[in-house]
């Protein structure tokens, strides 16, 4: 009985500012987002937001106390100065179970008092150090997951990866996998304008992603069944990549398109097939962005996305061009195998809820409180 008490107490977590006062959009920022609401929403737990004020897309300013002055203050850096002396204020009230920090800055050690945890997505910078510059971030990113009481890792793959740089217990990190939400306006603009069929390509196309190789693999794909590529996010292509898209032959048919969600999964809803080429992954939203769309996937079979997309998938190896040139070539030409995929894409997806990761998140925070 008293067990049952203590899983039972009521919660109540601290979420502080700093990716809100980081980000306007992004992974990690709706991530928290999902979290404040979710916690929210139940009548065992409940969650309060270190910020003043935030340009973030996912909250709600008109909720914040100082909300109604957000356009007043143009500044980032003075909106993140105001937003850290409020977290700080929260710290010293101690009003909470939780800390939760947003992200890396270890702004709190030394006032805190309440245990908190911190949430790792990838060890991107640790494991290609040389795309990325060592600087202060880096110290301050292992500071905070070393001094944390729980760690959430995203993935599997990377709880190993946190255990092996950090040689941290492994009995004190929790994988959590995220859900999934897209978030829709019903405005398609421009999108539905592109005509004819195409792969689908999402996001950045720098460093890990893999991009270069990617469409030395595909363009034979591309000439052979007279294809486009669609490329969604990332900018505009820079001038070594149109060297190589000219040079391959496929200029007429590679295009860029700037997207927000609404056209994003019209991309995906439409696309023979969308291909995730990344040399590595926290964990790979757009793996279950392409579930959600009914959209037959191409993966690496790296990192976590064997993890993430689980049977649903046609893979292949990202450091072999050949393998995928086959795997693409196997998927475009077979219409069979991409209604499979769409049907396990969609049975996969219902293993990642919103629901699921806050009630796996409350029960870190309970194993601490």
């Amino acid at each position: 009985m008293k067990l049952e008490i203590i899983q039972k107490k009521y919660m109540k977590v601290l979420f502080d500012h700093q990716i809100f006062s980081l980000q306007k959009y992004g992974g990690i920022s709706r991530y928290f987002a999902n979290l404040h609401y979710g916690l929210n929403v139940k009548n065992e737990s409940e969650s309060k937001l270190g910020l003043l004020f935030t340009d973030n897309a996912y909250i709600n300013n008109g909720q914040l106390p100082a909300g109604i002055f957000n356009t007043l203050i143009k500044k980032d850096s003075r909106r993140y100065k105001y937003n850290k002396w409020y977290c700080k204020y929260l710290l010293k009230q101690d009003n909470f179970d939780i800390f939760h920090p947003t992200y890396y800055h270890p702004y709190f050690l030394k006032s805190l008092k309440k245990p908190f945890v911190i949430t790792v997505y990838d060890m991107i910078h640790e494991l290609y150090p040389d795309y990325f510059s060592t600087d202060v971030d880096a110290r301050n990113k292992r500071e905070v997951i070393e001094r944390a009481d729980h760690i959430i890792a995203i993935s599997a793959n990377t709880k190993n990866d946190i255990q092996k740089l950090y040689n941290i217990d492994g009995n004190k990190i929790s994988v959590t996998h995220l859900g999934y939400q897209m978030q829709f306006s019903g405005r398609l603009s421009s999108i539905t304008s592109i005509e004819g069929r195409y792969l689908l390509f999402v996001g950045q196309r720098d460093i890990y992603k893999n991009f270069n190789l990617f469409v030395k693999a595909v363009a034979p794909v591309i000439l052979k069944h007279k294809v486009k590529l669609i490329c969604g996010g990332g900018g505009s292509f820079k001038p070594d990549e149109l060297t190589l898209i000219n040079k391959l032959n496929i200029a007429d048919s590679v295009q860029q398109v700037a997207v927000n969600d609404d056209q994003l999964k019209h991309l995906y809803q439409h696309a023979i097939a969308f291909i995730f080429p990344s040399l590595y992954e926290g964990f790979g939203i757009p793996v279950l962005e392409a579930f959600s769309n009914n959209c037959p996937l191409i993966v690496s079979n790296t990192s976590s996305l064997n993890e993430v997309a689980g049977n649903a998938a046609e893979f292949f190896d990202p450091t072999d061009q050949e393998s995928i040139t086959f795997a693409i070539e196997r998927v475009v030409s077979n219409n069979y195998l991409q209604d499979e995929l769409r049907i396990k894409g969609k049975e996969r997806l219902r293993s990642f809820s919103w629901e699921k990761c806050v009630n796996e998140t409350l029960q870190v925070y309970r194993s601490l409180a």
